[in-house]
C-alpha cells in the first residue's frame, strides 16, 4: 500500500510542508515475533500483561490494554496468565497479523 503524508521541508528558504509518497507494508510473523520476543524483559521466557503492552505500542495500539489483554484471552493456552515464548507465542502473533499493524 502507498500512503501520501505530508511532511514539513526545512531545504527550502523558507519552511514548506510537502506531500511524499511511502511504501506501508504490513508486519511479516517473523518480524512480530522478534518484536515480541524482545519485550521480555525479565527474561523468563514469557510474557506478561505489561510485556505485552509495551508490545503492543511498538506496534502502534492505540489501546494497548485492551490488545494486550485479549492477546492473553487468544493465546494462553494454558491459562497462566502469560504468553510462553516456546508454546504460545505462535497463537499470539496471529492474533496480532489480524489486527493489520502496518511498519
Amino acid at each position: 500500500m502507498v500512503r501520501e503524508i505530508r511532511v514539513p521541508c526545512w531545504n527550502t528558504k523558507e519552511p514548506t510542508v510537502v506531500d511524499k509518497k511511502v511504501q506501508i507494508i504490513p508486519w511479516t510473523k517473523e518480524q512480530m515475533m522478534e518484536v515480541f520476543k524482545s519485550f521480555d524483559k525479565d527474561g523468563d521466557g514469557r510474557l506478561s500483561k505489561e510485556e505485552l503492552k509495551a508490545a503492543f505500542k511498538k506496534f502502534g495500539s492505540r489501546w494497548s490494554s485492551f490488545r494486550a489483554w485479549r492477546a492473553i484471552w487468544h493465546a494462553d493456552a494454558n491459562k497462566d496468565g502469560f504468553i510462553s515464548i516456546d508454546d504460545e507465542i505462535g497463537e499470539l502473533t496471529s492474533y496480532a497479523l489480524k489486527c493489520g499493524y502496518k511498519l
